[in-house]
């Protein structure tokens, strides 16, 4: 009996599509397949499922049926089925393995695993239809199946491990929340104020009581001082630089570099406190209030802060603050990631009891509040007195008594109390400080003389006072103006309104790229009109006043809108952004790399063809990037842009190549790199190469590793 037509026509295919499988396979290096096979490559994990499937269902059939008189005649349509399917998923999954974006080794395996799944199926085909001694053998039927099915397990698992990582069957690890410790007491030692917390969040994972690499523990003065097998890591010997020095500043791909890469990796400043620390002889006992102030280590150690781990970044997503801030009243997190809100109030003649209750919804994370020269009530103070992780608190002039600050008492995390100006009173002021929880107060008053103040501290000795008039903060810096214009994109074009709630108060501004200064920099008055790509910056002025911060925002011309776009170079799992949309959403990240609004590339190029439907000439394209050198975000070193009209040969239109980022240059900002497209023709196709650093500078502490590049949005004119 003769096969059905398309049953022939399928099995006639095969002898087309397997050669040609293997001759794409073998010669995939060298062929360049145009954008419409990388497209069809997409097709690869829609369809692979259906030959996985069936594959099993044919092999579990070859082992259950022991009656060779009980084949079923369906078999031999599915053979022919799963035999053309799983050659057409194999040739696909060449096409998607060349845009380069797969682990080298696991695609290897991956792929020569999916061609011999191919081929096997095919010979099951034809030993179904040729061979007698195979269909009457049950034995070799059930040892074909189970081999079949070995193989459809384990290459298809190496493709899983391609696109969910190579751990995706590893038994989960419990997560372990470890809250990093940070003592902000002026009388805190150097080690409990950075350099414990320093390396409880960077070096513990491995040298902690969990894990003891090397017989080495940095838990505790103690043991960072006993050192690990190898001795001491504080002190080097014979010239050489101290073991801890020497592992941190090897380079990333080093294998004793330490942290070990995949782990969060010690900042530029983190290595320059480490580095200063133990060249002044690694001390462990020595306070803040004890080291010069204008010492690199102190200011360094003054202003460390944890860094947040890029996979915990986004599990933190707290309230946004602007609308707590005024003229009257700045509200700010203490450093980025943390949940921690510091609080300021300012122009006494303007406060009123509503301006603090305002801030009802986020009490509980207010650690740090300025109250100075305010007129306070018990009011406010029964406010501040539910504010329960309060540590510090300024109500210097406040004009309170004793008294009434007693509520505060109940405050058990308030170490740092400033009450300068108020009136004392030998009678009341035992009540506020006898059992109160601060261990620093900052004291001062007109009535108060050297033996009062003895007297004081001798009551009190858990207490530490200073005492002074803390007047440093009586000049305020004025707020920043703010750029009253939404809209980023400029079609024709933007009319810009810059704003200050305050009266009398000089808005300077600039348009080329420099810093706003209260003499030459122009001053606003009215609307401001731009029609091309522009960076505004804009500062406050006021006499008796700090000028204000810088506030800038980035204007861009966009006339022209794609109507497809397709990555060659996939971007970072890390940072996947949207996709192709993160381009054209017209949504521009800030200086957060982790906000889900960049795409990020490591090692590699970022390649995107964009798509017309009727070929366009077009004069230049604007990409929108992000610096951040202490991250090892660094910019472009080049784009190289290519027309075609047929999206498979490209003409090269133009290269630009960017000087390098120096040393001394800014730290972090958002920059967008121009790309001119000289000449007159059109075309439906353009490919663009955007090239990134791929060593790190001698001058980095990640020197000759590659750095990211960050990029979210195209601008097309």
């Amino acid at each position: 009996m003769s096969a059905p037509k398309w049953l022939a026509l399928g099995r006639n295919a095969l002898w087309i599509l397997n050669p040609f499988l293997g001759i794409i396979a073998y010669y995939h290096q060298e062929i360049n397949f145009g954008i419409y096979f990388q497209w069809l490559g997409k097709m690869h994990p829609m369809l692979l499922h259906f030959p996985i499937v069936l594959g099993l269902g044919i092999a579990g059939y070859y082992v259950y049926t022991r009656d060779n008189n009980k084949i079923s005649p369906f078999l031999s349509p599915l053979l022919t089925i799963h035999s053309l399917m799983a050659t057409i998923v194999a040739i696909f999954g060449i096409f998607l393995s060349k845009q380069g974006i797969y682990n080298h080794d696991l695609i290897f395996w991956h792929q020569w695993g999916g061609i011999s799944i191919a081929w096997m199926s095919w010979g099951l085909m034809t030993l179904h239809e040729y061979n007698n001694s195979f269909n009457t053998n049950f034995l070799l039927r059930a040892l074909v199946g189970f081999v079949f099915a070995g193989m459809l397990i384990f290459f298809t698992h190496k493709g899983a491990q391609l696109t969910h990582g190579s751990q995706v069957l590893s038994w989960p690890e419990e997560e372990i929340a470890k809250k990093i410790t940070v003592n902000m007491d002026s009388t805190a030692t150097l080690y409990e104020r950075a350099i414990g917390p320093l390396l409880q969040q960077k070096c513990l994972s491995c040298h902690g009581p969990e894990k003891e690499k090397g017989n080495l523990l940095l838990n505790s003065p103690d043991h960072i001082q006993k050192g690990g097998k190898h001795g001491s890591i504080l002190i080097g010997n014979n010239n050489k630089k101290a073991p801890l020095l020497e592992r941190l500043f090897l380079p990333l791909s080093e294998e004793k570099h330490m942290p070990p890469e995949g782990k969060l990796q010690l900042t530029k400043e983190e290595l320059s406190l480490l580095s200063y620390w133990v060249r002044s002889g690694s001390h462990l006992e020595v306070k803040m209030n004890e080291l010069n102030q204008s010492d690199s280590l102190f200011l360094l150690a003054q202003h460390w802060m944890p860094s947040v781990p890029y996979s915990n970044r986004q599990k933190n997503i707290f309230p946004d603050l602007k609308a707590y801030n005024s003229n009257y009243c700045t509200v700010s997190y203490i450093f980025t990631g943390s949940s921690d809100i510091e609080v300021s109030f300012y122009q006494r003649n303007f406060y009123a009891h509503e301006n603090l209750k305002r801030l009802s919804p986020i009490q509980s994370q207010i650690v740090n509040l300025n109250m100075q020269n305010m007129p306070l009530q018990e009011e406010d103070i029964a406010f501040i007195a539910r504010c329960s992780q309060l540590q510090k608190l300024n109500l210097n002039f406040t004009q309170l008594s004793a008294d009434q600050l007693v509520p505060l008492k109940k405050l058990t995390k308030l170490k740092s109390i400033s009450i300068c100006g108020l009136a004392y009173d030998e009678k009341n002021w035992p009540a506020f400080f006898e059992n109160a929880p601060f261990d620093e107060v900052h004291l001062w008053a007109s009535s108060l003389n050297p033996p009062q103040i003895d007297k004081i501290r001798s009551a009190y000795p858990r207490i530490n006072f200073t005492v002074g008039d803390n007047l440093k903060n009586d000049l305020i810096k004025i707020t920043s103006p703010i750029i009253d214009q939404d809209s980023s994109i400029i079609a024709s074009h933007l009319d810009i309104n810059i704003k200050h709630f305050l009266d009398g108060t000089d808005i300077r501004y600039t348009t080329d790229g420099t810093d706003p200064d209260s003499l030459s920099s122009p001053e606003f008055k009215q609307t401001l009109r731009i029609t091309d790509h522009t960076t505004l910056k804009t500062k406050a002025f006021k006499s008796g006043w700090i000028s204000s911060d810088v506030a800038q925002k980035t204007f861009y011309r966009s006339e022209i809108h794609p109507d497809t776009i397709y990555f060659i170079t996939q971007p970072d799992k890390q940072y996947p952004g949207r996709g192709t949309q993160t381009l054209i959403d017209y949504q521009l990240g800030d200086q957060n790399f982790s906000n889900g609004k960049w795409l990020g590339y490591l090692d590699e190029n970022m390649i995107l063809v964009i798509g017309f439907h009727q070929s366009k000439k077009l004069k230049e394209a604007r990409f929108n990037t992000l610096i951040d050198n202490a991250s090892y975000i660094f910019p472009l070193t080049a784009i190289k842009v290519g027309g075609s009209l047929d999206g498979t040969q490209f003409k090269t239109l133009n290269e630009i190549k960017f000087p390098p980022l120096q040393k001394d240059d800014k730290n972090i900002e958002n920059k967008s790199f121009n790309c001119p497209i000289p000449g007159e023709d059109s075309y439906k196709f353009y490919r663009f190469t955007l090239s990134n650093l791929k060593k790190l500078p001698d001058w980095h502490p990640g020197k000759n590793t590659p750095a990211w590049m960050f990029i979210d949005e195209l601008f097309l004119n």
